[in-house]
C-alpha cells in the first residue's frame, strides 16, 4: 500500500513541475515574442476593396464575413476591443465544425478556435494581425495564422449578444492592426487598402495616433490614442467605433427609443463630474447607460472641424488610468466612439499611425479613396 501511495505521489509530482515547466517556458516564449519584429506592419500593394457591411443606428457597423458556401456572418467592428472571437453558438454550424481546433493560452488554458483564412470564402477580405496580448499556441508551437477564438458561453457574453440584434463574430484590435481602413459614416461604407500617405501629416484634418510599442518600436497592442478638445481643454481618448451606451429603461425614454444600445462615446468621471459643475445647462440623462448618466456635449473639436452634439457616458477614472492603460501608449480620459464618429469619412492607417477626418460637404477636404 505504501508503495502505491509512494508512486501516486511521485506522479502527482511529475505532472505538477511538468505542467509548471510548461507554464514557464510559454511565458519565456510570450515574452520573447512581445519583445520581437515579427509583430511587424504588413505590406500590402493590394487595392481599395469594400468590405460589405450593415451600420447600426448609422452610427456602428458591422461587416459581413463570407463564408465558402457564400453564406455570411455578422461581425461587429470595434476598434477599442480586445480579442477578435466567433460565437459559441457557431461551434457547431455544419459549416464551421469541422474547422473547429483546439488551443492553449498561456500554455495551460484551452480553448476552441477557427483559422480566418479556412473560414473565409472570399480571399480578398483582410485578415487579422495576431496580436501578442492574446498569445495561442499548440501547444508550444505558436498559431501564426489569423484566427478567431471560440470562447465558452458565460454570463456576460450572453448579456452582449442578447442587446444586440444580431451578433455572429467579433472583432477587435488586432482585425484592424496592419491596415488602412476608411470609414465613411455618412455613406455607411466600410473600405480597406486605404493608406494615408506620411507626407500628409500637415494636413490640419489629419492627427497623429499612438500605440504601444516594444523596444524595437512595434507595437503591441491595437488600440489607438489621439486628441480631441472641448470647453478649451485637450483630451487624449481611444478611438473606439464599438463604443456603446446599453439602455436603461430611463435610457430609452430619454432618448425615445426601443432599441437596447446606442452608438455612444466615453469619459472620465472626473471630467464629466467637472462638465456637470461648469456647465449646468448641458442636457444630462442620470441612470441611462445602466446605472451611469450620459451629458451632452454640445461642441467637440476634432481634426479642424467642430461638430456636435456628442453624448458621452461616465466612467470611472480607473478604467482608463489602470485598465486601458495596459494596452495604450498613454493614460487616455476617455474614448470617441459613434456619437462623434458618425459625423465623419474616416481615414485610419495603422501603418503610418495616422487618422483623418472629413466631411462629405467640405469640398477643400473630402478626397477620394
Amino acid at each position: 500500500m505504501k508503495k502505491i501511495i509512494k508512486y501516486v505521489l511521485i506522479s502527482i509530482g511529475a505532472i505538477i513541475i511538468l505542467i509548471a515547466s510548461q507554464f514557464f517556458i510559454i511565458r519565456k516564449l510570450d515574452r520573447n515574442f512581445e519583445e520581437s519584429q515579427e509583430i511587424g506592419l504588413k505590406t500590402t500593394n493590394q487595392k481599395p476593396f469594400k468590405l460589405p457591411s450593415t451600420f447600426l443606428d448609422g452610427a456602428r457597423f458591422m461587416v459581413k464575413l463570407p463564408l465558402p458556401s457564400k453564406d455570411t456572418l455578422l461581425a461587429y467592428c470595434d476598434t477599442g476591443g480586445g480579442i477578435s472571437m466567433l460565437m459559441p453558438s457557431l461551434k457547431d454550424h455544419p459549416e464551421i465544425a469541422p474547422m473547429v481546433k483546439k488551443g492553449l493560452v498561456k500554455g495551460l488554458m484551452p480553448i476552441d478556435y477557427v483559422l480566418l483564412p479556412n473560414l473565409l470564402g472570399n480571399k480578398e477580405f483582410p485578415e487579422p494581425t495576431t496580436t501578442p496580448n492574446f498569445i495561442l499556441r499548440k501547444p508550444f508551437s505558436m498559431v501564426k495564422e489569423p484566427y478567431l477564438v471560440i470562447p465558452s458561453l458565460n454570463e456576460a457574453l450572453q448579456q452582449k449578444i442578447d442587446k444586440m440584434p444580431r451578433l455572429d463574430a467579433f472583432l477587435g484590435q488586432g482585425f484592424f492592426m496592419g491596415n488602412a481602413w476608411t470609414f465613411d459614416y455618412p455613406k455607411q461604407e466600410v473600405w480597406v487598402n486605404t493608406p494615408i500617405k506620411s507626407a500628409d501629416s500637415i494636413k490640419p484634418n489629419v492627427l497623429p495616433l499612438g500605440f504601444k510599442k516594444n523596444s524595437h518600436g512595434v507595437a503591441v497592442y491595437g488600440h489607438p490614442s489621439m486628441s480631441i478638445e472641448i470647453d478649451g481643454a485637450k483630451i487624449d481618448v481611444l478611438f473606439d467605433t464599438g463604443a456603446s451606451f446599453v439602455l436603461s429603461d430611463k435610457g430609452k425614454e430619454y432618448f425615445n427609443t426601443e432599441k437596447n444600445t446606442l452608438a455612444g462615446s466615453f469619459i472620465a468621471a472626473s471630467i464629466f463630474d467637472q462638465w456637470r459643475t461648469d456647465h449646468p445647462d448641458w442636457k444630462y440623462y442620470p441612470e441611462s447607460d445602466g446605472n451611469q448618466g450620459i451629458i451632452e456635449v454640445p461642441s467637440v473639436k476634432v481634426a479642424g472641424y467642430e461638430v456636435g452634439p456628442v453624448q458621452f457616458s461616465r466612467r470611472p477614472d480607473r478604467v482608463w488610468s489602470e485598465m486601458m492603460a495596459q494596452s495604450m501608449d498613454k493614460v487616455v480620459k476617455g474614448a470617441i466612439g459613434g456619437s462623434l464618429l458618425k459625423h465623419f469619412k474616416i481615414k485610419i492607417d495603422y501603418n503610418s499611425e495616422l487618422v483623418q477626418f472629413q466631411k462629405h460637404n467640405d469640398s477643400t477636404l473630402v478626397e477620394k479613396l
